[in-house]
C-alpha cells in the first residue's frame, strides 16, 4: 500500500474511538475533564433560561470547580425526552445544589479496538477491491510483440 494512502487511515481511527461515562474516580472533577452532569428537577427548571427547557444532562469540559458551582464549556445538552442538542463550547455555571450526579467520560479500549479493527479491515478491503495495489489485470509488463 502506498505511503500516501496509509495516512488516510489515521483520521479514521481517531474518529472511531469509543467512550463511556463512568463515576468520577475522585470527589471533584479535574479541570479539562469531559463530564456529563445530571440535573435535578429544580436544576432543569432554574437553568431553563441559560440551557433551554427540560434539560436533564449537560455534557462539557470542566473549566473550573469551586464550592458553589461547576463551570463548564458545554458541548451538548439532552432534554428529558432524550433529544440532544450540540453546543459550541459556551460557558455555563451549574450550581452544585442543582446537580443530581456527575460522570466522567473515559476511553473504552475494548470498544475502540473492535470498532477501529472493523474500520481498518473495511477500508483495506475497499482499497483492494478498487484496485488500490497499483496493478491492472492482463498487464504482464513485458511489452507487446511476440519476437518470432
Amino acid at each position: 500500500m502506498p505511503t500516501a494512502y496509509r495516512w488516510f487511515f489515521l483520521p479514521l481511527l481517531a474518529v472511531s474511538a469509543c467512550y463511556t461515562y463512568q463515576p468520577l474516580p475522585s470527589p471533584e472533577p479535574r479541570v479539562g475533564t469531559r463530564v456529563s452532569v445530571q440535573l435535578t428537577d429544580n436544576g432543569s427548571r432554574e437553568l431553563w433560561s441559560s440551557i433551554g427547557p427540560s434539560v436533564l444532562h449537560v455534557e462539557g469540559d470542566v473549566l473550573g470547580v469551586d464550592s458553589s458551582a461547576l463551570n463548564l464549556s458545554v458541548h451538548q445538552v439532552e432534554n428529558q425526552r432524550g433529544v440532544q442538542s450540540s453546543w459550541n463550547g459556551e460557558h455555563v455555571a451549574v450550581p452544585r445544589r442543582l446537580i443530581a450526579g456527575i460522570q466522567q467520560r473515559q476511553l473504552s479500549p475494548g470498544g475502540t479496538g473492535l470498532l477501529g479493527g472493523v474500520a481498518v479491515i473495511t477500508m483495506f478491503a475497499v482499497y483492494h477491491l478498487l484496485g488500490g495495489d497499483g496493478s491492472s489485470e492482463g498487464s504482464s509488463g513485458t511489452g507487446t510483440g511476440g519476437g518470432k
